[in-house]
């Protein structure tokens, strides 16, 4: 699976162009999004980095997730993910948070409710934010793959809607 370069040039030339802020926080991919973004030709004007927070330790303390969510939801939860948001917005303050969290693999953690390939997205646009769950199937760098084209799908479709509502304004 390639990753999807064209929409994600795409979105870097918006962000670009109206000084938009990005940040991640990733967890499943592990910083794989950020070396993707980090490819993009503006990168450097919108592309603030990336939280690596794949263990919770790491969740806890570089984005002050609470223990207690993480002991009733489990790092790889919607609860979790957007909590991961709500950090990211709060230490770098951008105009674009998303956070990814996942089972690229098994482990101790997966379940029949959550097996191998389910992903959580929360993405915080501007005004406009949403959190989905999403299924993903193949080895592990394939499920990643997915996940990042999935981002770049979600953040073009974003700016679809954004750049309509901008000229039903006109």
């Amino acid at each position: 699976m390639e990753i999807n370069s064209e929409k994600l040039n795409l979105c870097g030339e918006y962000f670009s162009k109206n000084e938009l802020k990005l940040v991640l926080a990733e967890s499943m991919t592990a910083g794989f999004v950020a070396s993707v973004i980090s490819l993009e030709q503006h990168a450097g004007d919108y592309f603030l980095g990336s939280v690596v927070c794949y263990h919770d330790e790491m969740k806890k303390q570089a984005l002050q997730i609470d223990a207690d969510l993480l002991d009733k939801y489990g790092g790889v939860s919607a609860e979790v993910t957007a909590a991961l948001v709500k950090g990211l917005q709060r230490v770098y303050r951008p105009d674009i948070a998303i956070a990814i969290t996942g089972f690229a693999s098994a482990c101790g953690e997966t379940t029949d409710k959550n097996p191998v390939g389910t992903v959580f997205i929360n993405m915080q646009f501007e005004n406009f934010g949403f959190s989905k769950k999403c299924l993903f199937k193949g080895l592990p760098e394939e499920i990643i793959k997915a996940t990042t084209n999935e981002i770049i799908e979600n953040l073009y479709e974003t700016i679809q809607v954004f750049q309509t509502v901008q000229k039903c304004k006109l």
